[in-house]
């Protein structure tokens, strides 16, 4: 069997985005035959303790780290290897929370991760439609971080997936970035959906029946067992099994 870790999946910490509790993914996680799981809300560490908590109750292994969400540029997920690298993620977050920032608000620059980006793995979330500052952006962070920088590809369910996944590929290849798959999990399970379009409209401000594209445009984005992920990757098999290269880099434990 192919051996496939989920690192992008977000909890109900992602506020008003994130549908399923942190045990309910790591339970899942377990139970889909994931190899590990890796936890990152949107610029808060909140739902690691819980995730950290119910993983060592099953001996599950998990990846401990955030989504950065800067100002002036991509999302990035950040995962420490290290204690030291956990505690400038950490100083980065809190900074970013204090620095006049309103509440629930988190205000930080490509510049503020750089400073501290030691012992850290990033791996850059590209836009879903064509960015033309994106590609120069990933040849400084090449520059910068080394290998460790990976570039995730994401596969939307939406029509174009074996067209962008081409042009990631290609993107991979100019700037050396290597490219890891991911599922972008928002929740842990199909049914959880209506639960997120709830969250969704909320957020926005708005009913179910107005929402239109504000949803999420299928029930896809929930945990997805190794064998399905090798399916929709099927072309790109050193971008599931690239997955295991950062569980095995990425050993800090909240422990």
């Amino acid at each position: 069997m192919t051996a496939y870790a989920e690192l992008l999946a977000m909890t109900n910490f992602s506020f008003l985005r994130g549908a399923s509790h942190a045990e309910e993914l790591v339970a899942q996680a377990q139970a889909l035959g994931l190899s590990a799981l890796g936890v990152c809300d949107i610029n808060t560490l909140a739902g690691v303790v819980r995730a950290h908590t119910a993983a060592r109750a099953l001996d599950f292994p998990l990846l401990v780290g955030a989504r950065l969400r800067p100002q002036d540029g991509p999302d990035l997920v950040c995962y420490p290897t290290d204690r030291a690298a956990y505690g400038r993620l950490s100083t980065l977050l809190s900074k970013g929370k204090m620095g006049g920032a309103a509440k629930g608000m988190c205000h930080i620059t490509m510049a503020d991760i750089a400073g501290h980006a030691d012992g850290q793995v990033f791996i850059a979330i590209p836009p879903d439609t064509p960015d033309p500052g994106f590609e120069p952006l990933m040849h400084e962070l090449a520059a910068l971080w080394g290998d460790r920088l990976y570039l995730a590809a994401i596969v939307r369910m939406q029509g174009e997936d074996r067209r962008r996944l081409g042009r990631l590929q290609a993107l991979s290849g100019r700037t050396g970035i290597p490219m890891v798959a991911a599922q972008d999990a928002l929740y842990h399970m199909p049914a959880r959906r209506p639960l997120q379009d709830v969250l969704t409209c909320i957020r926005e401000g708005c009913s179910v029946d107005s929402a239109g594209f504000r949803l999420e445009a299928n029930g896809e984005r929930h945990l997805k067992p190794p064998a399905e992920m090798a399916r929709l990757f099927a072309g790109f098999e050193t971008a599931v099994a690239r997955t295991q290269d950062i569980v095995a880099r990425c050993r800090f434990s909240l422990d």
